[in-house]
């Protein structure tokens, strides 16, 4: 999994840090529109968050049936402490058989994850999605992006992310289509506080 854990970003493996980077470059505002204009969640769904961090959205989340899975046990103990009540966290991969033996999910999300997975890892992150969602349920992804006449500085925050696979949005849409029908695409260059660009695709099954 391509990812650089050296140097400044290296703090970011510290929850705390990486939630108070987040609230500083307006994460606090990004996620609200996120959640309310792209999630949409409803009361009551089935979520499967892949990627989960110490789970800073899910106070923005309704009451919900929520599971976080994230290979860090440092993030997963955040999570934990903060929310153990009211939602399940799995420190470990996701995979078929790591998944919980329930009903299917309504969402599936996987926010800022694929642009840290190589072309392989995120055809596996696709296709499980499609296998863990109920007809009609969706996945949504949430990454940087290059796209056409954005911002030469947002570019270049994106391009000092800690994950190095980045992709345009005919990369990520390459990724999504063999395996998802219904695809739509959002662009948006306003989420956070500093310069950077947006891909929220949202894959229905």
């Amino acid at each position: 999994m391509p990812q650089i854990n050296q140097g400044i970003r290296a703090v970011l493996q510290a929850p705390f840090v990486y939630s108070l980077f987040g609230w500083l470059t307006g994460g606090t505002r990004g996620r609200t529109i996120l959640v309310r204009d792209y999630i949409r969640p409803e009361s009551g769904d089935q979520i499967l968050d892949i990627g989960c961090g110490p789970a800073d959205l899910l106070p923005f989340l309704p009451d919900v049936n929520y599971t976080g899975f994230d290979i860090s046990p440092d993030y997963i103990s955040a999570a934990r402490k903060r929310f153990g009540d009211r939602a399940t966290f799995i420190c470990e991969p996701v995979t078929t058989t790591t998944l919980p033996k329930q009903e299917y999910f309504d969402l599936v999300l996987a926010i800022g994850i694929l642009h840290h997975l190589n072309d392989d890892e995120a055809i596996q992150l696709f296709h499980l999605a499609h296998t863990a969602l109920r007809p009609g349920g969706r996945l949504i992804t949430f990454d940087g992006v290059y796209v056409k006449g954005q911002s030469p500085l947002a570019r270049w925050i994106i391009s000092k992310d800690r994950g190095q696979n980045v992709r345009t949005t005919e990369g990520y849409l390459q990724l999504a289509q063999p395996v998802f029908d219904r695809i739509s695409v959002n662009i948006n260059h306003k989420l956070l506080r500093i310069p950077y660009t947006h891909l929220i695709l949202e894959c229905t099954k």
